[in-house]
């Protein structure tokens, strides 16, 4: 059974800033032709663009399966964990764990559940994700535009890169 946390199409991106509309349309053809993507994995964002967030994370439904399907996932294994940990030290007979094991398994499986659920945070927050939507908004706050990649995978984001590093003024990636 495979279980995907992550249920983005595309949860790889990469940003290239660059001085104008004409640059940044070039870059954008050239992606299509040499980094081998389709147009929609691309983004174009000018200086004045109103579209701006769904540009920049367009799979909003996918974001909110990921919060779920994470926040599901990982509590439940932190709690699994957390009433292991009972168990053991219950089976092992330690003094503790045996005075009171109710009490022990209650605490263990709720401490598990929420270590579980702030690692679903973090997986979820994709911190990854902030050096490419502040180095959009940047550009877009000092009138340059914005060419933005929505990779399925890492070959992509290498292919896209080298067009990328050849062309813009600045840009930023996803790890």
């Amino acid at each position: 059974m495979k279980t995907n946390i992550i249920e983005e199409r595309h949860p790889s991106k990469l940003v290239g800033v660059y001085e104008n509309e004409t640059t940044a349309k070039k870059a954008a053809e050239k992606l299509i032709s040499d980094a081998d993507l389709t147009n929609d994995e691309l983004a174009i964002v000018s200086p004045k663009d109103r579209h701006f967030a769904s540009k920049i994370e367009p799979e909003t439904k996918a974001i909110g399966k990921t919060l779920l399907a994470s926040h599901l996932l990982l509590g439940l294994i932190g709690m699994v964990i957390g009433l292991l940990v009972a168990s053991s030290l219950i089976i092992t007979g330690t003094q503790f764990a045996v005075s009171s094991p109710v009490m022990l398994i209650i605490a263990t499986g709720t401490l598990g559940t929420f270590m579980g659920l702030l690692v679903a945070g973090a997986v979820s927050l994709r911190p990854d994700h902030d050096s490419v939507v502040n180095e959009a908004r940047d550009a877009k706050k000092h009138n340059k535009w914005s060419v933005i990649v929505h990779a399925k995978n890492k070959q992509q984001i290498q292919r896209a890169k080298k067009v990328i590093k050849n062309s813009a003024v600045r840009f930023a990636e996803t790890f």
